[in-house]
């Protein structure tokens, strides 16, 4: 039938009227049938997917938990190692500025041994004078026992002239008085 409103049927009439051939209708069937299957396999095949997709998906976050486990755990070891080194820092900071301590001690110690050697070599330049001083006096020493024999030679000469002296000033003194009187 053409269409058109003679092709219309009414609207109380029976639906089977309608309705095509069976043929038609198997082979929509058999379509709809080839369809449902394709899906059906379509079906299996994304359940599969998801099936990996999902066991993969578990994987992946087991494997992720293990590498932050494993971040976590090199982070505190480099955490510790930082410290480590930071205290190994302040440790060689605290014996540099100790040592800048002993370099200083040192430098006074060096300029007291230096003051020490001067002193030293104006104590031996003194040592040298005195010894010459005391070879000095040592010649005179040796020429006492001859001044005191010598002395006493010109205190007996001495007392043998003073002998005469006093007689004769005696004897003027005397004639003196005598001729006073």
């Amino acid at each position: 039938m053409p269409p058109g409103p003679a092709a219309m049927p009414h609207p109380l009439a029976a639906p089977f009227d309608l309705l095509p051939p069976p043929q038609v209708l198997e082979q929509k069937l058999a379509s709809q049938h080839a369809e449902m299957q394709r899906l059906a396999t379509e079906n299996q095949r994304l359940a599969a997917t998801h099936g990996a997709l999902r066991q993969e998906l578990a994987a992946a976050q087991h494997e992720l938990q293990m590498l932050h486990a494993l971040v976590a755990g090199l982070k505190g070891e480099r955490e510790q190692q930082v410290r480590a080194q930071l205290e190994k820092i302040s440790k060689m900071e605290s014996e540099a500025q100790s040592s800048e301590g002993v370099k200083m001690e040192l430098q006074q110690a060096r300029g007291e041994a230096q003051n020490l050697v001067l002193s030293r070599d104006e104590l031996g330049s003194k040592a040298q004078q005195l010894t010459q001083e005391l070879q000095r006096v040592h010649t005179d020493v040796v020429q006492i026992p001859a001044l005191i024999s010598e002395l006493e030679c010109l205190r007996q000469e001495y007392q043998h002239c003073r002998y005469p002296f006093f007689c004769l000033f005696f004897r003027v003194r005397w004639v003196r008085c005598v001729l006073m009187m």
